[in-house]
Protein backbone atom coordinates (compact mmCIF):
# COMPACT_ATOMS: atom_id res chain seq x y z
CA UNK A 1 0.00 0.00 0.00
CA UNK A 2 2.83 2.29 0.80
CA UNK A 3 4.12 1.92 -2.76
CA UNK A 4 0.74 2.81 -4.20
CA UNK A 5 0.58 5.80 -1.87
CA UNK A 6 4.03 6.94 -3.08
CA UNK A 7 3.00 6.54 -6.70
CA UNK A 8 -0.16 8.48 -6.01
CA UNK A 9 1.84 11.23 -4.25
CA UNK A 10 4.33 11.27 -7.12
CA UNK A 11 1.50 11.61 -9.69
CA UNK A 12 -0.11 14.40 -7.65
CA UNK A 13 3.25 16.12 -7.25
CA UNK A 14 3.83 15.87 -11.02
CA UNK A 15 0.31 17.18 -11.64
CA UNK A 16 0.90 20.08 -9.23
CA UNK A 17 4.22 20.89 -10.91
CA UNK A 18 2.63 20.66 -14.34
CA UNK A 19 -0.30 22.80 -13.16
CA UNK A 20 2.20 25.31 -11.69
CA UNK A 21 4.10 25.28 -14.99
CA UNK A 22 0.87 25.68 -16.98
CA UNK A 23 -0.25 28.50 -14.68
CA UNK A 24 3.07 30.31 -15.06
CA UNK A 25 2.96 29.80 -18.84
CA UNK A 26 -0.64 31.08 -18.92
CA UNK A 27 0.33 34.10 -16.79
CA UNK A 28 3.30 34.80 -19.10
CA UNK A 29 1.11 34.49 -22.21
CA UNK A 30 -1.60 36.65 -20.59
CA UNK A 31 1.02 39.30 -19.74
CA UNK A 32 2.29 39.22 -23.33
CA UNK A 33 -1.28 39.49 -24.68
CA UNK A 34 -2.01 42.39 -22.30
CA UNK A 35 1.27 44.12 -23.26
CA UNK A 36 0.55 43.63 -26.97
CA UNK A 37 -3.01 44.92 -26.47
CA UNK A 38 -1.62 47.95 -24.55
CA UNK A 39 0.83 48.68 -27.40
CA UNK A 40 -1.94 48.34 -29.98
CA UNK A 41 -4.22 50.56 -27.87
CA UNK A 42 -1.43 53.16 -27.50
CA UNK A 43 -0.79 53.03 -31.27
CA UNK A 44 -4.51 53.37 -31.98
CA UNK A 45 -4.77 56.23 -29.47
CA UNK A 46 -1.78 57.97 -31.14
CA UNK A 47 -3.34 57.47 -34.60
CA UNK A 48 -6.69 58.88 -33.38
CA UNK A 49 -4.98 61.88 -31.73
CA UNK A 50 -2.80 62.49 -34.83
CA UNK A 51 -5.86 62.27 -37.08
CA UNK A 52 -7.77 64.65 -34.80
CA UNK A 53 -4.82 67.11 -34.84
CA UNK A 54 -4.59 66.89 -38.64
CA UNK A 55 -8.35 67.39 -39.03
CA UNK A 56 -8.23 70.33 -36.61
CA UNK A 57 -5.28 71.85 -38.52
CA UNK A 58 -7.08 71.30 -41.86
CA UNK A 59 -10.28 72.82 -40.46
CA UNK A 60 -8.31 75.78 -39.08
CA UNK A 61 -6.69 76.30 -42.50
CA UNK A 62 -10.09 76.15 -44.19
CA UNK A 63 -11.57 78.62 -41.69
CA UNK A 64 -8.61 80.99 -42.15
CA UNK A 65 -8.88 80.64 -45.94
CA UNK A 66 -12.64 81.37 -45.84
CA UNK A 67 -12.05 84.34 -43.51
CA UNK A 68 -9.29 85.72 -45.77
CA UNK A 69 -11.51 85.30 -48.83
CA UNK A 70 -14.37 87.08 -47.06
CA UNK A 71 -12.00 89.88 -45.99
CA UNK A 72 -10.76 90.25 -49.59
CA UNK A 73 -14.36 90.37 -50.83
CA UNK A 74 -15.22 93.04 -48.28
CA UNK A 75 -12.11 95.09 -49.14
CA UNK A 76 -12.93 94.81 -52.85
CA UNK A 77 -16.55 95.81 -52.21
CA UNK A 78 -15.38 98.78 -50.11
CA UNK A 79 -12.97 99.83 -52.90
CA UNK A 80 -15.74 99.52 -55.49
CA UNK A 81 -18.05 101.63 -53.32
CA UNK A 82 -15.34 104.30 -52.95
CA UNK A 83 -14.67 104.28 -56.71
CA UNK A 84 -18.42 104.50 -57.41
CA UNK A 85 -18.74 107.37 -54.95
CA UNK A 86 -15.79 109.13 -56.61
CA UNK A 87 -17.44 108.89 -60.02
CA UNK A 88 -20.75 110.11 -58.59
CA UNK A 89 -19.06 113.07 -56.88
CA UNK A 90 -17.18 113.94 -60.08
CA UNK A 91 -20.38 113.80 -62.10
CA UNK A 92 -22.17 115.87 -59.45
CA UNK A 93 -19.39 118.49 -59.59
CA UNK A 94 -19.70 118.64 -63.37
CA UNK A 95 -23.48 119.06 -63.03
CA UNK A 96 -23.06 121.88 -60.51
CA UNK A 97 -20.34 123.95 -62.23
CA UNK A 98 -20.92 127.68 -62.43
CA UNK A 99 -22.61 128.76 -65.67
CA UNK A 100 -19.38 130.35 -66.92
CA UNK A 101 -17.24 127.28 -66.14
CA UNK A 102 -19.83 124.95 -67.62
CA UNK A 103 -20.20 126.98 -70.80
CA UNK A 104 -16.40 127.23 -71.27
CA UNK A 105 -16.03 123.43 -70.90
CA UNK A 106 -18.85 122.73 -73.36
CA UNK A 107 -17.45 125.25 -75.87
CA UNK A 108 -13.95 123.68 -75.63
CA UNK A 109 -15.43 120.19 -76.11
CA UNK A 110 -17.43 121.26 -79.17
CA UNK A 111 -14.48 123.10 -80.75
CA UNK A 112 -12.25 120.03 -80.25
CA UNK A 113 -14.88 117.67 -81.70
CA UNK A 114 -16.10 119.57 -84.80
CA UNK A 115 -14.05 119.07 -88.00
CA UNK A 116 -16.22 121.06 -90.36
CA UNK A 117 -19.57 121.05 -92.14
CA UNK A 118 -23.03 121.74 -90.79
CA UNK A 119 -23.33 120.74 -87.16
CA UNK A 120 -26.30 120.95 -84.81
CA UNK A 121 -25.81 121.08 -81.05
CA UNK A 122 -28.57 119.41 -79.05
CA UNK A 123 -28.76 120.28 -75.34
CA UNK A 124 -31.28 119.84 -72.55
CA UNK A 125 -34.12 122.32 -71.96
CA UNK A 126 -32.38 123.60 -68.82
CA UNK A 127 -29.13 124.21 -70.74
CA UNK A 128 -31.02 126.19 -73.37
CA UNK A 129 -32.05 128.51 -70.54
CA UNK A 130 -28.64 128.82 -68.84
CA UNK A 131 -26.22 129.03 -71.81
CA UNK A 132 -25.50 132.58 -72.91
CA UNK A 133 -27.19 133.96 -76.07
CA UNK A 134 -23.79 134.27 -77.82
CA UNK A 135 -22.88 130.63 -77.00
CA UNK A 136 -23.07 129.48 -80.66
CA UNK A 137 -21.31 132.65 -81.95
CA UNK A 138 -18.39 131.98 -79.60
CA UNK A 139 -18.10 128.40 -80.91
CA UNK A 140 -18.16 129.50 -84.56
CA UNK A 141 -15.54 132.23 -83.89
CA UNK A 142 -13.23 129.67 -82.20
CA UNK A 143 -13.64 127.24 -85.11
CA UNK A 144 -12.96 130.01 -87.65
CA UNK A 145 -9.82 131.11 -85.76
CA UNK A 146 -8.58 127.49 -85.98
CA UNK A 147 -9.22 127.47 -89.74
CA UNK A 148 -12.13 125.02 -89.50
CA UNK A 149 -14.91 125.70 -92.00
CA UNK A 150 -18.01 124.77 -90.02
CA UNK A 151 -21.49 126.08 -89.41
CA UNK A 152 -22.60 125.23 -85.87
CA UNK A 153 -26.19 125.89 -84.87
CA UNK A 154 -28.23 125.24 -81.74
CA UNK A 155 -30.91 122.64 -82.46
CA UNK A 156 -34.53 123.44 -81.70
CA UNK A 157 -34.75 119.87 -80.46
CA UNK A 158 -33.75 119.16 -76.86
CA UNK A 159 -32.84 115.93 -75.04
CA UNK A 160 -33.15 114.66 -71.49
CA UNK A 161 -29.47 114.86 -70.58
CA UNK A 162 -28.22 116.37 -67.32
CA UNK A 163 -25.19 118.12 -68.78
CA UNK A 164 -23.08 118.14 -71.92
CA UNK A 165 -24.44 118.00 -75.45
CA UNK A 166 -25.21 115.84 -78.46
CA UNK A 167 -23.43 116.67 -81.70
CA UNK A 168 -25.60 116.06 -84.77
CA UNK A 169 -24.07 115.96 -88.25
CA UNK A 170 -26.71 114.87 -90.74
CA UNK A 171 -27.90 111.44 -89.59
CA UNK A 172 -24.93 110.92 -87.25
CA UNK A 173 -25.20 111.80 -83.59
CA UNK A 174 -22.36 111.80 -81.07
CA UNK A 175 -23.45 111.74 -77.44
CA UNK A 176 -21.17 114.06 -75.48
CA UNK A 177 -23.31 114.23 -72.36
CA UNK A 178 -21.08 114.07 -69.28
CA UNK A 179 -22.86 110.89 -68.17
CA UNK A 180 -22.16 109.17 -71.51
CA UNK A 181 -18.52 110.30 -71.61
CA UNK A 182 -17.84 108.99 -68.10
CA UNK A 183 -19.72 105.76 -68.85
CA UNK A 184 -17.69 105.20 -72.06
CA UNK A 185 -14.39 106.02 -70.39
CA UNK A 186 -15.20 104.22 -67.13
CA UNK A 187 -13.00 101.13 -67.61
CA UNK A 188 -9.94 103.19 -68.50
CA UNK A 189 -10.65 105.83 -65.87
CA UNK A 190 -11.43 103.28 -63.14
CA UNK A 191 -7.92 101.80 -63.13
CA UNK A 192 -6.46 105.33 -62.90
CA UNK A 193 -8.87 106.26 -60.09
CA UNK A 194 -7.93 103.08 -58.20
CA UNK A 195 -4.20 103.93 -58.56
CA UNK A 196 -4.84 107.43 -57.19
CA UNK A 197 -7.10 106.30 -54.33
CA UNK A 198 -5.27 103.16 -53.25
Amino acid sequence: MAGAEKIKDKILEEARLQAQKNLEQAKKEAAEIIESAKKKAEQKKKEIIDKAHKEAADRKKRLISVAELEARKQRLQAKQEIVEETFEKTLNKLHTLSIEQYQNIVIDMIVQTVNGGNVEIIVSDSDKQRLSPDFIDIINRHLKSKGINANVTLSEESRGIDSGFILKMGDVEINNSFDAIIRMQRDELESEVIKILF
